[in-house]
């Protein structure tokens, strides 16, 4: 049993500036440059030495699609990034906007750079311990690094830890996983192999209808003994380099991406994970024979934790009605994407269901919006939120909780965040959305 002690409180110093973004995630980035062009004071905390979250802790290898098949319906700085990320991968196609896969080295220096050109602060290898509220308000977040605990005094705060840290540190209301059962999507340990032929790799993924070498691969390496996983497939593959490719492989199962505990047993077991996997490609899957594991995710990917109670919910029905809004800040043309557990993804495998039943695709040219409400939680005056902890139900949550969504979720509550600061009404309600809608724009989102 655990005993509590009494911590000696102390006065902590203070730093003062418009805006906080907790997290330095693509919805943290997105939130600090777009808080900083439009004239904010900001200052972006991260736990790591790096910005890009999953797609660089997290080894996430492809970008999800920006496009409706159509159009890109994802645009403003999440497609300006992928872009100037794509310009140094020459072996991407220049005009692709879907699965595009991602380089993470690169992508760390074009974020830091854009972070730093646009006018805001980084603070590298800090934490957000505690936040300080007075009525309705945040008034101050107490965080920590190497020069110990401090407190930053901020008017308005964008919360994109990805599990809605400082919304429930606030005391704001959440939900979290399946509503009837807890259950959480299952995470997944993300692994970079070198030493590959892409070019062969691919060609023996694509050889046969619904990548049916990889299906057979898999299902052959189970009976042998060599794979002990319950998915029958490999989920994503990125093509890093004519001989690195990144792996989105397999699931580890009960973990809470919001408890340390629990996030650190599921940390070994991905390192274990990835270290089977590995052998498992280099023994079944062309291309890949002299491959050698140098690198899993500095986190684990975790797909789901909180979900904020906002002023709006996006719901299902939203996403079947294909549904827009006057407060719309970003669209959707991804289908709904809930991992499930392990005896559903045993039944997957073995063809009980079909991807179609769950995933509910939209055909070419559909999308829907994502309202500026959805970021807005209900019990606190000046606070966003960005990323996949919006207010939104469990299925809808799996349609919008991807890398460009976040980005264009951040770039909304950053523009936002810096109206607020700007009127001077320190409450996130209190902005012409119209006009938020307007700035978006003329940075180049699409918002019809």
């Amino acid at each position: 049993m655990s005993e509590k002690i009494t911590y000696p409180s102390s006065e902590l110093d203070v730093q003062e500036i418009d805006v906080l973004v907790a997290g330095g995630g693509s919805a943290g980035v997105g939130a600090a440059i777009a808080a900083a062009r439009d004239g904010a004071k900001v200052l972006l905390i991260e736990q790591f030495g790096f910005l890009g979250g999953m797609a660089t802790a997290g080894l996430v290898p492809m970008w999800a699609p920006f496009s409706d098949k159509q159009k890109p319906v994802i645009r403003g700085l999440a497609l300006s990034i992928m872009t100037e990320m794509k310009a140094q991968m020459p072996h991407i196609a220049p005009d692709s906007t879907s699965w595009v896969s991602i380089d993470p080295e690169v992508l760390k220096r074009i974020l830091e750079q854009r972070v730093l050109q646009a006018g805001a602060r980084i603070l590298y290898f800090t934490h957000l311990v505690d936040v300080i509220r007075r009525d309705r308000h945040v008034t101050e977040a107490v965080i920590f690094n190497k020069a110990g605990l401090s407190a930053i005094r901020a008017k308005v705060f964008v919360d994109a830890t990805g599990d809605a840290d400082l919304v429930a540190r606030a005391g704001g209301a959440f939900e979290k996983g399946d509503p009837e059962t807890g259950e959480m999507q299952p995470g997944t340990p993300c692994f970079i192999m070198a030493g590959v032929d892409s070019a062969r790799y691919f060609a023996w993924q694509e050889a046969r209808p619904n990548r049916q070498n990889v299906r057979d691969a898999v299902t052959a390496a189970k009976a042998a003994g060599d794979l002990d996983i319950p998915e029958g497939h490999i989920s994503a593959v990125g093509y890093l380099s004519p001989v690195t490719l990144g792996f989105n492989f397999a699931h580890v199962f009960d973990v809470d991406g919001s408890d340390a505990q629990s996030l650190s047993i599921a940390q070994i077991q991905g390192r274990k994970l990835a270290e089977q996997l590995s052998r498992f490609l280099r023994k079944y899957a062309a291309g890949c024979e002299n491959g050698i594991l140098v690198a899993t995710g500095t986190t684990l990917g975790i797909r789901e934790t909180r979900r904020i109670t906002g002023e709006y919910q996006l719901v299902t029905d939203d996403y079947l009605a294909r549904r827009s809004f006057d407060d719309d800040i970003a669209r959707n043309a991804y289908y709904i994407d809930v991992h499930g557990s392990r005896e559903s993804q045993k039944q997957y495998a073995a063809g009980k269901f079909t991807w179609q039943q769950d995933a509910r695709p939209y055909s070419p040219g559909e999308s829907h919006g994502i309202p500026y409400r959805c970021l807005i939680p209900r019990s606190l005056a000046n606070v966003l939120v960005a990323g996949r902890c919006l207010s939104a139900d469990r299925k809808t949550q799996g349609a919008v909780r991807c890398i460009p969504h976040c980005m264009a979720m951040g770039e909304a509550a950053g523009c936002a965040a810096a109206m607020v600061v700007a009127g001077g009404k320190m409450d996130v309600r209190h902005i012409d959305v119209k006009i938020l809608r307007n700035n978006l724009r003329n940075h180049g989102a699409y918002l019809p």
